[in-house]
Protein backbone atom coordinates (compact mmCIF):
# COMPACT_ATOMS: atom_id res chain seq x y z
CA UNK A 1 0.00 0.00 0.00
CA UNK A 2 2.77 1.98 1.05
CA UNK A 3 4.50 1.62 -2.45
CA UNK A 4 1.44 2.69 -4.24
CA UNK A 5 1.04 6.19 -2.85
CA UNK A 6 4.52 7.01 -3.21
CA UNK A 7 3.75 6.04 -6.77
CA UNK A 8 0.81 7.99 -7.27
CA UNK A 9 2.16 11.24 -5.39
CA UNK A 10 5.38 10.91 -7.85
CA UNK A 11 3.12 10.43 -11.01
CA UNK A 12 1.14 13.61 -9.91
CA UNK A 13 4.11 15.80 -9.22
CA UNK A 14 5.34 14.91 -12.63
CA UNK A 15 2.31 15.99 -14.25
CA UNK A 16 1.85 18.83 -12.49
CA UNK A 17 5.37 19.99 -13.20
CA UNK A 18 4.51 19.15 -17.42
CA UNK A 19 1.24 20.84 -17.84
CA UNK A 20 0.10 22.24 -20.58
CA UNK A 21 -0.39 25.71 -19.39
CA UNK A 22 2.96 26.20 -17.78
CA UNK A 23 1.69 27.81 -14.74
CA UNK A 24 4.22 28.58 -12.38
CA UNK A 25 7.34 27.78 -15.18
CA UNK A 26 9.18 30.79 -16.38
CA UNK A 27 9.09 31.20 -20.19
CA UNK A 28 12.39 30.71 -21.59
CA UNK A 29 12.99 33.64 -23.62
CA UNK A 30 16.63 33.75 -23.98
CA UNK A 31 16.34 32.86 -27.71
CA UNK A 32 15.54 36.40 -28.29
CA UNK A 33 18.86 37.82 -29.84
CA UNK A 34 18.97 40.82 -32.03
CA UNK A 35 16.07 43.44 -32.89
CA UNK A 36 16.83 45.56 -36.82
CA UNK A 37 14.03 48.32 -37.26
CA UNK A 38 13.81 49.96 -40.51
CA UNK A 39 11.68 52.93 -40.29
CA UNK A 40 11.26 54.60 -43.36
CA UNK A 41 9.56 58.02 -43.93
CA UNK A 42 9.68 57.31 -47.80
CA UNK A 43 6.41 58.67 -49.32
CA UNK A 44 4.92 60.46 -46.19
CA UNK A 45 4.40 64.33 -47.13
CA UNK A 46 6.55 65.84 -44.48
CA UNK A 47 10.23 66.89 -43.83
CA UNK A 48 10.40 66.70 -40.78
CA UNK A 49 9.45 63.02 -40.53
CA UNK A 50 12.75 60.71 -39.97
CA UNK A 51 14.11 57.93 -41.83
CA UNK A 52 15.67 55.64 -38.58
CA UNK A 53 17.54 52.20 -39.25
CA UNK A 54 18.17 50.69 -35.62
CA UNK A 55 19.86 47.82 -34.01
CA UNK A 56 19.43 46.40 -30.98
CA UNK A 57 21.67 43.44 -29.92
CA UNK A 58 19.91 42.11 -26.64
CA UNK A 59 23.16 39.51 -25.73
CA UNK A 60 25.74 42.30 -26.26
CA UNK A 61 23.11 44.68 -24.73
CA UNK A 62 24.10 47.43 -27.25
CA UNK A 63 22.17 49.62 -29.52
CA UNK A 64 23.11 51.82 -32.61
CA UNK A 65 20.22 53.81 -34.13
CA UNK A 66 21.13 55.85 -37.25
CA UNK A 67 18.17 58.97 -37.82
CA UNK A 68 18.37 60.68 -41.29
CA UNK A 69 15.92 62.92 -43.05
CA UNK A 70 15.24 63.66 -46.85
CA UNK A 71 15.27 67.26 -46.54
CA UNK A 72 19.40 68.31 -46.58
CA UNK A 73 18.02 70.96 -43.77
CA UNK A 74 18.26 68.71 -40.76
CA UNK A 75 21.38 66.59 -40.03
CA UNK A 76 21.94 62.64 -39.90
CA UNK A 77 22.37 61.92 -36.40
CA UNK A 78 23.57 58.81 -34.59
CA UNK A 79 22.70 57.84 -31.44
CA UNK A 80 21.85 54.87 -28.80
CA UNK A 81 19.28 53.17 -26.42
CA UNK A 82 20.00 53.60 -22.90
CA UNK A 83 20.45 49.91 -21.23
CA UNK A 84 16.81 50.27 -19.65
CA UNK A 85 14.98 51.00 -22.99
CA UNK A 86 16.75 48.57 -24.48
CA UNK A 87 15.99 45.71 -21.58
CA UNK A 88 11.73 47.57 -22.06
CA UNK A 89 11.86 46.04 -25.44
CA UNK A 90 13.00 43.14 -25.02
CA UNK A 91 10.50 43.02 -22.35
CA UNK A 92 7.56 43.76 -24.59
CA UNK A 93 8.61 40.88 -27.40
CA UNK A 94 9.12 38.54 -24.34
CA UNK A 95 5.64 39.53 -23.56
CA UNK A 96 3.93 38.26 -26.60
CA UNK A 97 4.08 35.32 -29.07
CA UNK A 98 6.40 36.67 -31.93
CA UNK A 99 4.92 33.60 -33.97
CA UNK A 100 1.54 34.79 -34.12
CA UNK A 101 2.80 37.81 -35.37
CA UNK A 102 1.09 39.26 -38.60
CA UNK A 103 3.86 39.52 -41.09
CA UNK A 104 2.36 41.99 -42.66
CA UNK A 105 0.27 45.56 -41.91
CA UNK A 106 -1.49 47.81 -44.41
CA UNK A 107 -3.52 50.76 -44.56
CA UNK A 108 -5.77 51.67 -48.03
CA UNK A 109 -4.16 55.87 -47.76
CA UNK A 110 -0.95 56.88 -49.25
CA UNK A 111 1.81 58.83 -48.15
CA UNK A 112 2.25 56.86 -45.18
CA UNK A 113 5.51 55.34 -43.10
CA UNK A 114 6.54 51.93 -43.24
CA UNK A 115 8.20 50.13 -40.52
CA UNK A 116 10.24 46.90 -41.34
CA UNK A 117 11.11 44.97 -38.13
CA UNK A 118 13.27 42.18 -38.43
CA UNK A 119 13.40 40.33 -34.88
CA UNK A 120 16.25 37.36 -34.89
CA UNK A 121 15.64 34.22 -32.75
CA UNK A 122 17.79 31.73 -31.86
CA UNK A 123 16.01 29.27 -34.55
CA UNK A 124 14.38 31.34 -36.23
CA UNK A 125 13.81 34.75 -38.18
CA UNK A 126 10.61 37.00 -38.32
CA UNK A 127 10.32 39.98 -40.25
CA UNK A 128 7.15 42.34 -40.37
CA UNK A 129 6.62 45.08 -42.58
CA UNK A 130 3.84 47.51 -41.56
CA UNK A 131 3.08 50.59 -44.01
CA UNK A 132 1.45 53.42 -41.81
CA UNK A 133 2.52 51.99 -38.59
CA UNK A 134 -0.40 50.40 -37.47
CA UNK A 135 0.86 47.04 -36.35
CA UNK A 136 -0.46 44.51 -33.38
CA UNK A 137 1.15 44.73 -29.55
CA UNK A 138 3.87 44.87 -28.92
CA UNK A 139 5.04 47.58 -32.37
CA UNK A 140 3.46 50.13 -31.13
CA UNK A 141 5.45 50.61 -28.47
CA UNK A 142 8.82 49.32 -29.87
CA UNK A 143 8.50 52.31 -32.48
CA UNK A 144 7.60 54.85 -29.35
CA UNK A 145 11.43 54.10 -28.30
CA UNK A 146 13.19 53.70 -31.16
CA UNK A 147 11.49 56.86 -32.22
CA UNK A 148 12.48 59.04 -29.09
CA UNK A 149 15.08 60.87 -30.70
Amino acid sequence: MRSFQVIFISINILLSCHSPDNKGVKKDTSDILRLEMKLSAFGVESDEVPNIDAYIDFKKDSSHCNKSYYNPKYADTVYCLTKPEIQHLLNLLEGVDLRTLKRQYTDSSSDLPTSTTIIYLATDTIAVVDYGLIGDRPLPDLYKIVYKK
